[in-house]
């Protein structure tokens, strides 16, 4: 694809700003945007933004010697090269990001939302839609008020297809996001108990995951979850818009049934109509997670309602390896690490433990604390170790003062003592101790689960047990 240039009068129309400089500014051309000055390209704008905890303007001189060749600022800066003036460089970010996005005539973006899955589902559809037309999708967690407009402006006029995903921790954040994207398609995976600081309770991450309706396209579809708190709600406002629904109701317009799960693929069946007939397509994937179903169904409307067949359908979906971080399996000998490590809430956590207790052998569960909950902070992670000690999980650790909670309801629940680690080498210490445990032989597997919130870094436990795994007897 050809290198993307914006001029400078088309940036300063865009972000109704003032130009400063005595060239011409449609000679003045750029290739990019950055908003941090340690990983600008030459022929980039460095874009200051001002937050909380920084001001980009004080690293002026630094994307200058970095190969910056245009300014855009909120503060006059004494330099040599151009500068936009604006009253507000985040919103500017988001102004040049929106008009970027509507200049593209053949893109058919779909925004994405949800407590939990959302990642997920951007991923598949990516994977699915890029092997019928050029895809672009966000890259990593780029999903909020600064990563949304950076994932925009990456979008080329060779893609046909953009997957953005859009996260928030705060009403409002969405509904910012939807209308500088102005999805021709939008979807929610499902509203859950996550950041509930921000929130306040579920019926405020409902309310929040809802405006991502609000920016859709006069005729843009909204896709939304039949099994999901909220769908009633959704669903009465996208009364007069165009909506598709998938989950496990009857009344689904993509139905998951006969959903199956073994220590190597998911199994399920999906039934829609098709050019006026009723199909069911079985669908084999290698990956865990019941839940998987859920996102798959989701993954499949969207392609639907695009015009792909079954067959391509099914082709993507079984074609797909997973995300990195998320049920992620790494085996050695009877021993098998799954690498749920990327995020955590109370529902993606409970998910994660229905699918250990689904696998035979001895399933061991390590958690990171779950962040961002409030005041039901405790309640909710010892709420956690009960569930698993009723779902029958053979050992829980834990590690974080929260998961102290849920340790402490674990082993109450099953009559044991209580030992926390202090350390992530501690607990993968303790991991491994257990592994070896001599009780169990050989003849049975072992599944060890690893998941957290991001602040909890339980990607480190995951890389220490990977080390210690590769150098012990684990036949």
């Amino acid at each position: 694809m050809a290198t993307m240039t914006w001029d400078g009068k088309t940036l300063t129309d865009w972000a109704q700003g003032k130009w400063l400089s005595d060239l011409n500014p449609s000679l003045v051309k750029v290739q990019g945007f950055s908003t941090d000055s340690r990983r600008i390209q030459k022929n980039e704008a460095y874009i200051a933004i001002q937050g909380q905890h920084f001001d980009g303007h004080v690293f002026v001189e630094q994307a200058i010697e970095a190969g910056a060749q245009l300014l855009i600022v909120s503060q006059k800066q004494d330099v040599a090269i151009p500068q936009i003036l604006v009253k507000d460089t985040r919103l500017a970010l988001g102004q040049i990001a929106e008009q970027h996005r509507l200049a593209q005539d053949n893109l058919t973006l779909i925004a994405v939302t949800g407590s939990n899955g959302k990642t997920t589902v951007k991923t598949l559809l990516a994977h699915c839609l890029s092997q019928v037309a050029p895809t672009w999708a966000t890259p990593g967690n780029l999903n909020n008020d600064f990563g949304v407009p950076r994932t925009l402006l990456q979008i080329e006029p060779d893609h046909r297809y953009a997957v953005i995903e859009m996260g928030a921790n705060h009403r409002g954040e969405i509904g910012y996001l939807t209308r500088l994207a102005h999805p021709n398609m939008a979807l929610i995976t499902l509203a859950a108990d996550a950041h509930l600081e921000g929130f306040g309770s579920l019926q405020g991450v409902i309310d929040t995951k809802g405006e991502i309706f609000h920016g859709l396209t006069p005729q843009g579809l909204g896709l939304i979850n039949t099994d999901s708190p909220g769908f009633m709600q959704w669903q009465q406002s996208l009364a007069n818009k165009h909506c598709q629904t998938f989950g496990t109701a009857e009344e689904a317009d993509v139905r998951v049934t006969q959903v199956s799960q073994d220590a190597q693929t998911l199994a399920f069946t999906l039934e829609f109509e098709y050019q006026g007939a009723h199909q069911a397509l079985p669908i084999k994937m290698a990956i865990l997670g019941q839940h998987n179903a859920m996102n798959a169904a989701a993954v499949a409307s969207v392609c639907l309602a695009l015009g792909l067949t079954p067959q391509q359908i099914q082709a993507g979906l079984e074609s797909f390896n997973g995300v990195a971080g998320r049920l992620q399996t790494h085996q050695q000998g009877r021993v098998t690490l799954i690498n749920d490590s990327y995020n955590a809430n109370p529902g993606s956590v409970k998910a994660a433990i229905d699918t250990l207790a689904s696998l035979p052998g001895k399933r061991i569960l390590c958690l990171g604390d779950m962040a961002e909950l409030g005041a039901v902070a405790s309640q909710a992670h010892a709420e956690i170790g009960e569930y698993a000690a009723q779902q029958g999980i053979d050992e829980l650790y834990a590690y974080g003062e929260l998961s102290a909670h849920t340790l402490n309801a674990f082993t109450q629940s099953l009559s044991r003592p209580a030992r926390q680690p202090l350390s992530h080498g501690e607990l993968a210490e303790q991991l491994m101790s257990e592994v070896l445990c001599e009780k169990w032989s050989a003849k049975h597997p072992c599944y060890v689960l690893v998941k957290g919130s991001r602040s909890a870094r339980m990607e480190q436990v995951v890389n220490l047990l990977l080390e210690r795994m590769a150098h012990a007897d684990l036949s």
